[in-house]
């Protein structure tokens, strides 16, 4: 009120002034307005008091009607002013919330977060109150927050249910899971969190050919190291030998076999070079009576890569009287003429197949390019079966100080 006091009191000064300094009332001015036949004809004088007061009728009628509006305005503000109080208070919750998650205090997140939740503008808070839930705080109702997220939340509803997923996996609920992670992979193929739920459930349920499929995927998306990469490929590979082993020793020979042939036959040849599945499968192809195919797979690969330790396998593998891998050993002898690896070998296949003669020179010959534990004790035990006693005393304590063993007064007992 006192604003409008003021204002009229300046707007009469002015008026005065610009009356007196255009020379009123000697000359109180003339207007003259022309349009079409009207015209309109005032004074200077006249026009300046009847816009004054236009003005002042004008803004007198403005504080009337806000003084009449008054109870609605102040009832806005103090809602607005409500409004604005409750979601700092869920602002602050939140937040504590979100750092008690982060310690893991599951109990102290989900009780910040279920006061306020209904009031919530973000799916994450709902997310939240569900992973707090599901780890104990209140175990029967993640799967209820999640529901509430999805009604009000449906754009985000494959976020939603990809936690769901992983909540049922970790449940041992695996058909569920597998349900709604095969709907998830067909709508979002390239989502980083979906593959990796992917590998888990095939790791924890076995399913090696789905896994086999999913890695490229993997690792076209910079998901999995190429240390792991090829422990599972080398797994899932190891996994569907054995599986193929055990159907051939329960009775379904055949058919299985011929799937173990197939399968090594189409595997990646990084794979079959990787000693370890060679072993597995050659052990596989021995139990299912295929003593040939065994030899074949190893004598291929070491005839390709050279390796002490696949040598010393095949040595290992007793096939009996068997001349055709003597034979094959000996071939060894033109690129590896000094092996001391290969002349143990050599030894043991020639004394499985009975040629005592020939067994020693090739331990002797094992021993002068490189003395081992193993070709002192193994040639003193064949020694001592041939009656060459003191021969077969002699490589004893050889074997013995190999091995850093006091031998004094030690039986000969084999």
């Amino acid at each position: 009120m006192i604003r409008l006091f003021l204002l009229c009191i300046a707007i009469s000064i002015f008026g005065l002034w610009l009356t007196l300094f255009l020379g009123f009332p000697g000359d109180p001015g003339y207007l003259l307005v022309a349009f079409g036949s009207y015209t309109f004809e005032t004074s200077l004088f006249a026009l300046l008091i009847s816009s004054g007061l236009i003005y002042l009728v004008f803004r007198i009628l403005k504080l009337i009607v806000g003084w009449l509006d008054l109870p609605r305005l102040q009832l806005l503000r103090a809602k607005e002013l409500y409004e604005k109080n409750r979601e700092d208070k869920v602002h602050d919750a939140t937040t504590e919330a979100y750092m008690q998650l982060f310690l893991g205090n599951w109990a102290a997140c989900y009780k910040s977060l279920a006061k306020g939740l209904a009031a919530e503008t973000s799916v994450v808070s709902y997310l939240a109150a569900s992973y707090a839930a599901f780890k104990g705080a209140a175990s029967k109702e993640w799967s209820r927050h999640l529901d509430d997220a999805e009604k009000k939340f449906p754009a985000q509803k494959s976020t939603i249910e990809l936690m769901r997923a992983q909540f049922l996996f970790e449940t041992g609920q695996f058909n569920e899971a597998k349900a709604i992670l095969d709907t998830l992979d067909k709508k979002s193929p390239h989502n980083s969190r979906l593959m990796i739920l992917l590998k888990h459930y095939h790791l924890k349920t076995k399913e090696w050919s789905a896994l086999e499929i999913l890695l490229p995927r993997l690792e076209k998306n910079n998901l999995i190291e190429q240390k792991e990469l090829e422990d599972l490929h080398v797994r899932c590979l190891k996994e569907k030998i054995g599986e193929l082993s055990d159907e051939i020793l329960s009775g379904n020979d055949w058919i299985s076999k011929k799937a173990l042939l197939s399968l090594w036959k189409k595997a990646p040849t990084s794979l079959t070079k990787n000693e370890e599945l060679v072993r597995f499968y050659v052990n596989a192809l021995i139990k299912a009576g295929d003593s040939s195919e065994a030899l074949k797979v190893m004598e291929q690969l070491i005839s390709k890569e050279w390796s002490d330790q696949l040598v010393l396998f095949y040595g290992e593998q007793d096939f009996g009287k068997n001349s055709h891998q003597l034979l094959a050993a000996e071939k060894w002898l033109k690129i590896k003429a000094d092996s001391s690896v290969l002349f143990l070998t050599l030894a043991r296949i020639a004394l499985r197949s009975e040629l005592s003669d020939k067994a020693r020179n090739y331990y002797e010959s094992s021993i002068a390019s490189e003395p081992t534990a193993d070709a002192y004790l193994e040639l003193s035990m064949l020694l001592r079966r041939v009656g060459d006693e003191d021969a077969s005393l002699e490589h004893l304590n050889n074997y013995c100080k190999h091995i850093f063993v006091d031998t004094l007064n030690l039986p000969l007992v084999f």
